[in-house]
């Protein structure tokens, strides 16, 4: 219980320091509109405090959802990084990826112009992992763990990844994204 308790204070902070504060190269935090940072910093931290308030005051019902949560936010991460690393993004996620996060030190080979996830974001990424699989293991533990929200969880998950697919993957006919596209002469 107690280190599910810390891993998600880690989490928690691991997201809050490197959304909020500049450790270039290492995040392009340097390269955010402030307003972005704010409300990224702030959506994810009201869904991020949640699980380990429940966990710290033991309620059940907050630690069953936190079990979900955990799940449902490695969705969205993979649905925002490794989709488009893949399969290519949108040109707004391109864009946003191109100017906040394209200089920052990145581990993974590049796949044509696609943006591919910073070392920042796969150390998040690691961290939720972990995160994820401490909490169900700590929730299980309990004496008579139940499970019965999944259905809605997997319609929030569906909705979430559906959101992220909206915005973050690929709809563009042009293999490249604007920036690198030829101009058009006008008449």
């Amino acid at each position: 219980m107690k280190l599910a308790l810390a891993l998600q204070l880690i989490l928690l902070v691991y997201h809050q320091v490197t959304t909020r504060f500049d450790f270039y190269p290492f995040n392009g935090a340097r390269f955010a509109k402030p307003r972005e940072r704010q409300i990224e910093a702030g959506i994810n931290f009201a869904f991020m405090a949640w699980p380990p308030a429940g966990f710290a005051f033991g309620s059940r019902g907050i630690m069953e959802s936190a079990c979900y949560f955990y799940f449902i936010l490695l969705a969205c991460i993979i649905a925002t990084w490794f989709i488009p690393y893949f399969f290519g993004a949108s040109d707004k996620w391109q864009e946003i990826f191109s100017r906040v996060q394209g200089r920052t030190l990145m581990v993974l080979p590049k796949r044509g112009y696609n943006p591919n996830p910073n070392l920042e974001h796969l150390i998040l990424m690691a961290l939720t992992i972990v995160t994820a699989v401490v909490t169900l293991a700590a929730y299980r533990g309990l004496p008579n763990p139940t499970f019965q929200g999944w259905p809605f969880a997997a319609v929030v998950a569906v909705v979430m990844v559906g959101g992220v697919a909206a915005t973050h993957w690929r709809r563009r006919t042009s293999p490249r994204p604007k920036e690198l596209r030829p101009k058009q002469k006008t008449e």
